[in-house]
């Protein structure tokens, strides 16, 4: 019965120690320096399912213990970055700027107990792995939690943390009327430095209730509110996005349209605006024509003219006469 009771105390005993024990994530790394930063790919391999994890990020030399620009050709090569999620630690060999490497990553036991109180249980090596080398820490998880994002995943999160997304821009939008954007479109409207004042100037300009993709598309094709205005003073009000974005691509200017409008071309369709813009038919063009007694074309006919001559519109009208 002794011997019995001593068992069980030991297993339990070992159990407790089990349980107590950091989880250690190890793997390869390589590394190379590029201006005042350098940077790292971490790999691992899990045994259970022959998977390969690998993440690139980058180092701000100021910022790591044993990593500076004199690094280059220093052997052994040994630094480490302390993390909420546990302590990476690198060690290798390093020529011409160039390392590589074995890492081991010890994972926080209060890292990983506050992210289960976070809701993020059962966590695999790999997102932990994820988690420590992109620095998601916890008081961030309950940030993005506390600015409406409760139910967004582990990728989701890391995603958020990449893309330097933080409450004060999640408000900044919402004040806006964007109350409720999902995780890829708040990383589009940031990633695409899409902010209150930008918002708040095509609002000025007249566009009230855009979308998202309609900010994100002003904004690539690089529509400015000094733009729709120009638009406008030209008579040109009411414009859709994407015609808007039509005309900008398509060279189509203020002056442009005013040029067009002191000829004769003040009641053109936003359409046929561009469509003489990319056929290259000017004013200058126009008013050769006109002086040759060519008035009244319509749009279509100009351009008839600008790609096949004169004679050609000539000969046309003449087989369409009879």
């Amino acid at each position: 019965m002794k011997r019995q009771i001593i068992t069980a105390l030991a297993f339990i005993a070992l159990l407790a120690t089990s349980s107590g024990a950091q989880e250690v994530i190890k793997g390869e790394w390589m590394g190379r320096f590029e201006n005042n930063k350098f940077w790292i790919q971490v790999k691992s391999s899990t045994s259970h399912d022959n998977s390969t994890f690998s993440s690139t990020f980058d180092l701000m030399l100021d910022k790591v213990a044993g990593l500076t620009s004199s690094s280059r050709d220093v052997n052994p090569l040994h630094f480490e970055l302390t993390r909420d999620a546990g302590v990476l630690v690198f060690d290798g060999l390093m020529k011409n700027g160039n390392a590589i490497g074995d890492y081991q990553l010890t994972v926080s036991r209060d890292y990983v107990n506050g992210m289960r109180a976070l809701g993020y249980d059962g966590l695999t090596s790999d997102q932990l792995l994820r988690l420590a080398v992109r620095d998601v820490t916890r008081a961030y998880v309950k940030e993005m939690k506390a600015g409406g994002y409760q139910d967004a995943s582990i990728d989701q999160m890391i995603r958020l943390h990449n893309h330097d997304i933080n409450t004060a821009y999640i408000a900044e939008m919402k004040t806006l009327g964007f109350g409720a954007l999902s995780v890829d479109q708040i990383v589009r409207l940031h990633n695409h430095e899409i902010n209150g004042a930008f918002v708040q100037e095509m609002k000025a300009a007249g566009f009230n209730d855009l979308s998202v993709e309609q900010l994100v598309r002003l904004r690539n094709h690089e529509i400015s509110s000094s733009v729709v205005r120009s638009f406008a003073d030209a008579g040109y009000k009411d414009m859709s996005v994407e015609q808007i974005i039509r005309m900008q691509n398509h060279s189509v200017t203020g002056d442009y349209i005013r040029e067009m409008k002191a000829i004769g071309y003040g009641d053109l369709s936003a359409e046929s605006v561009i469509r003489l813009k990319t056929h290259d038919v000017t004013p200058s063009f126009i008013k050769q024509l006109i002086e040759s007694g060519h008035k009244d074309l319509s749009a279509e006919d100009l351009i008839y003219i600008h790609d096949h001559g004169v004679d050609a519109f000539n000969q046309r009208q003449m087989r369409r006469a009879r």
